[in-house]
C-alpha cells in the first residue's frame, strides 16, 4: 500500500466528503509517491497528489460574486497590484466546502481576505524600499488589536499614495472583529485577537531581518511564535459556527493537532514559495535546509516535501483519533475534520499555482 492510498484509507470514512475521484486517479497514474512527493504546476515537489481535493462549496459561486471586491470596496490599498481576491476565495471555497453558508462562513472568508492582501501589500512595500510604510501599517492594527486607546485614524489615507497609513486594514479589521465577535463569542474573540497580534508582532520581526538565512531551529523557533496559522484554525472554527471552548482548546492533544497543522501551514507554504515570493531574508525552511545542510536546491525541496509527507501523515492519524473517538465533544470532533480538510485543500491550492503563500 503506497503511502497515498494509505492516508486516503484513513481518512474517507472519518472525514465524510466527497471528493474528485477522477482527479484522484489521475494522479495515481501519473505520479510516483516512492518519497510521499509528487509534482505540482511549477515541476517542484507537492503533497497534492497524495491527499483528496476536497469539492468547491456548493455556494462557492455566490461567494465568490459577493466577496471578490470587498478589499476594494473596504477602501484596502491596491498599489501592490498583484492581489487577486478570487485566488484567494478559490482556497476558502475548498478548505471551507462543507460549512453551512451564511455570516459565519462570510465572516471567515474575509478574515482570510483581509490577512491575504496585508501580507502581500507589507511584502511588496518592502520590496520597494519602503519598509517604514510597512511598519506603520501593522503597528496601526496592533495597537487597534491591543490594550490601550484605538489609534488615531482621523487622517489615515484610503489609497495608495507615498505614504499609506494603517486607518483602511484598521477599519476593515474592526469591523470584521465585532461581526465575528457576534457570530463566536468572547472566548473565541480574546483568543483571536491574541493570534492576529502575534501574526502581526512576527511581520514586523521579519521586515527587520537581515540576509541572514536563519539556521532550522532560529527557523522553527520563530514561527512558533507566528500567530498566522493559529488564526486559520480561528477561521475554520468560525466558518463551521463551532467555537470551542477554552478548556477543549487546552487539551494537550488538541494542542499537538494546532501546532502539527501549523508546521503544515508553513511548510507547504516554503516548499511552494521560490525566487521573488519566498519569504524575506530567505527565512523559509526551505533555504534554511539547503544552505545549513549544504543541499542543492532540488534534494533540499525532496527532503522538505518528505518532512511534509511525514507530518501529514501524523496529523491524519492523530486527527482520525479525535474525530473517532465517541468520548471527545461532536464539536471538537467536527473542528478536527476541518482542519484536515483545510490542509487537504491548502496542498492542492498551493500546488496550482507556486509562489503562492
Amino acid at each position: 500500500m503506497t503511502q497515498a492510498t494509505a492516508l486516503r484509507t484513513a481518512t474517507t470514512d472519518p472525514y465524510e466528503y466527497k471528493y474528485d475521484n477522477k482527479r484522484d486517479n489521475r494522479h495515481d497514474n501519473k505520479h510516483e509517491h516512492e518519497r510521499g512527493t509528487g509534482s505540482g504546476a511549477g515541476g517542484g515537489p507537492s503533497l497534492a497528489p497524495q491527499v483528496p481535493a476536497p469539492p468547491a462549496h456548493p455556494h462557492a459561486d455566490a461567494l465568490h460574486a459577493e466577496l471578490a471586491s470587498w478589499p476594494t470596496e473596504v477602501g484596502l490599498p491596491r498599489c501592490a497590484g498583484e492581489f487577486r481576491s478570487d485566488r484567494h476565495l478559490d482556497l476558502a471555497v475548498h478548505g471551507w466546502g462543507d460549512a453551512p453558508a451564511g455570516p459565519g462562513l462570510r465572516a471567515a472568508a474575509k478574515w482570510l481576505l483581509l490577512g491575504r492582501a496585508l501580507d502581500e501589500h507589507v511584502e511588496q512595500l518592502r520590496h520597494a524600499g519602503r519598509a517604514d510604510e510597512a511598519r506603520r501599517i501593522l503597528r496601526g492594527l496592533a495597537t487597534a488589536f491591543g490594550p490601550g486607546p484605538d489609534p488615531d485614524l482621523a487622517g489615515a489615507e484610503t489609497g495608495c499614495g507615498a505614504e499609506p497609513g494603517a486607518g483602511p486594514f484598521v477599519r476593515a479589521a474592526r469591523g470584521l472583529r465585532a461581526d465575528s465577535a457576534a457570530l463566536a463569542g468572547p472566548d473565541w474573540t480574546a483568543r483571536h485577537d491574541a493570534d492576529f497580534r502575534a501574526h502581526l508582532e512576527s511581520s514586523l520581526d521579519r521586515l527587520a531581518a537581515t540576509s541572514a538565512v536563519p539556521s532550522v531551529p532560529q527557523y522553527l523557533s520563530h514561527h512558533d511564535r507566528d500567530g498566522a496559522a493559529r488564526c486559520a484554525a480561528d477561521w475554520t472554527e468560525l466558518a463551521h459556527g463551532a467555537a470551542l471552548p477554552e478548556q477543549l482548546h487546552r487539551h494537550p492533544q488538541l494542542t499537538d493537532l494546532l501546532v502539527r497543522f501549523a508546521h503544515l501551514q508553513y511548510w507547504m507554504r516554503d516548499l511552494a514559495a521560490r525566487g521573488p515570493a519566498a519569504a524575506p531574508g530567505g527565512s523559509s525552511l526551505l533555504r534554511a535546509v539547503e544552505v545549513h545542510e549544504g543541499l542543492s536546491g532540488s534534494a533540499a525541496a525532496g527532503k522538505l516535501a518528505a518532512l511534509c509527507a511525514a507530518e501529514l501523515t501524523t496529523f491524519a492519524f492523530l486527527a482520525e483519533g479525535v474525530a473517532r473517538g465517541s468520548h471527545w465533544p461532536p464539536r471538537a470532533r467536527g473542528h478536527v475534520r476541518a482542519l484536515l480538510r483545510f490542509t487537504y485543500a491548502q496542498a492542492h491550492w498551493t500546488a496550482d499555482a507556486p509562489g503562492r503563500r
